[in-house]
């Protein structure tokens, strides 16, 4: 592996790992993604450790677990003196930048003070407004207000693409965060009509749920009738799955427009690319509605890496998870490992096919739960007090229909993650 490289990390926010034709999804357009991972690798199991919005961001920019951090509800910022990934690659002589959604210390359609931007040195994005069609705003260093007027995620992709412009020439790790697909579902006319009338096939473990979600920055009109969002796909799932759709397919053509312009930069052989998101969305599955939970639409996040030089359509099995991204860049930026980060770089996956598995365990939490997942099985805990709850094994009953929590044939397995699961808890709480 080239011992320094620059990192475009772009991460969507709300997209389950299910929703990409290259992991067997036919039904949804991602033609850039799955090119993505035709010249890369292919995590197919990769775990948000804390599946909330700022949870997750605090985990990426720190290394660490929610638990460890006190992040485990939205608005959260990270503790101070806490070692970031940004600090830790600007100490290496990589320029940091960021841009986009923030959502860590506040929320809104505001600023983020230097205190709060985890020492990216480049920065202009917004803490977090739930809105793609208005109030398009950006905040740059120094506080200045930037206006819109076209969709939230297609600015997100021009603000990043004219600051890779400027810093194309020196090392550098990128982050850019789209607010795309989360609700309120308000994806541009022509991606919202590649999908009208489409029957799209729902998870089969999913029921009819009501999927509106109200927002509260901006807040919702109310009652709910009153929002044009509701009256779009009121309570009608299929609708709703039809406007989630067109809102993956869109930020897919922003990742192509980020690639296009890695090429025509000339820096596509010498930039590590990874794709991700922060969490998923339930739709129904289980009989639940967006995140914030152990269950595989929930937890699960997509992760596709392309390395210069690296290995192509290379699929991995071995499970990874959030705390592994800050190790990660590091490794591929050519800097300094830090003691203080929890998880593992998976770099070497991406260049050697034949890398020996990581196997490990891999944690996810939230305040009410915590859950382990190692090889095929995964279990679940309720934290206070500590019992366990569910127990699957995700290779023969991937919709996690069976719960094996009793099964007198995984009394060894339950035993053994549960050890694990203890152990970790113990540890970082």
């Amino acid at each position: 592996m080239p011992e320094k490289l620059n990192v475009l990390f772009m991460f969507a926010d709300q997209m389950h790992a299910f929703a990409m034709g290259c992991m067997g999804n036919d039904e949804i357009a991602t033609p850039n993604l799955d090119r993505l991972a035709s010249e890369g690798t292919l995590f197919k199991n990769c775990y948000s450790n804390a599946p909330v919005c700022t949870p997750f961001r605090a985990t990426l920019v720190s290394g660490l677990y929610g638990s460890q951090t006190d992040t485990l509800h939205n608005c959260a910022c990270v503790p101070e003196g806490t070692r970031t990934l940004a600090a830790s690659l600007n100490d290496g002589g990589v320029r940091t930048s960021w841009v986009g959604k923030w959502h860590l210390g506040d929320k809104g359609n505001i600023a983020i003070p230097p205190e709060l931007r985890a020492d990216f040195t480049d920065f202009i994005g917004y803490q977090c407004y739930n809105d793609f069609l208005h109030s398009v705003k950006f905040y740059d260093e120094g506080g200045t207000e930037h206006v819109y007027d076209h969709h939230r995620t297609d600015v997100t992709t021009d603000i990043a693409i004219e600051r890779l412009e400027k810093i194309k020439d020196e090392p550098f790790a990128m982050f850019v965060s789209y607010q795309n697909p989360h609700y309120p579902e308000q994806p541009a006319w022509r991606f919202e009509q590649m999908y009208q009338n489409k029957n799209l096939t729902r998870r089969p473990n999913a029921s009819d749920v009501d999927p509106y979600t109200p927002t509260h920055s901006p807040p919702s009109p109310k009652p709910r009738e009153n929002d044009p969002l509701f009256q779009k796909y009121g309570n009608d799932l299929d609708a709703y799955l039809r406007q989630y759709y067109a809102m993956v397919t869109q930020l897919d053509e922003n990742v192509g427009r980020m690639l296009d312009a890695l090429d025509e930069m000339g820096i596509a052989d010498n930039t590590v690319v990874i794709f991700t998101s922060d969490h998923g969305d339930m739709q129904g599955s289980q009989g639940a509605v967006n995140k914030g939970l152990p269950w595989e639409e929930s937890s699960r996040i997509p992760l596709i890496v392309r390395a210069p030089k690296g290995v192509s359509g290379n699929v991995v099995e071995d499970v990874v998870s959030g705390v592994d991204f800050f190790p990660t860049c590091l490794d591929y930026a050519g800097c300094e490992s830090e003691l203080s980060c929890e998880g593992d770089s998976f770099a070497a996956h991406t260049h050697d096919a034949s890398t020996a598995a990581m196997d490990r365990p891999v944690f996810s939490e939230m305040r009410p739960w915590c859950m382990v997942r190692k090889g095929a099985h995964k279990l679940v805990a309720d934290k206070d007090p500590f019992t366990l709850t569910h127990l699957f094994d995700l290779e023969s009953d991937p919709y996690e229909m069976n719960n094996l929590i009793e099964s007198a044939d995984h009394v060894e397995v339950r035993q053994s993650l549960q050890d694990h699961l203890e152990a970790w808890y113990k540890r970082v709480s």
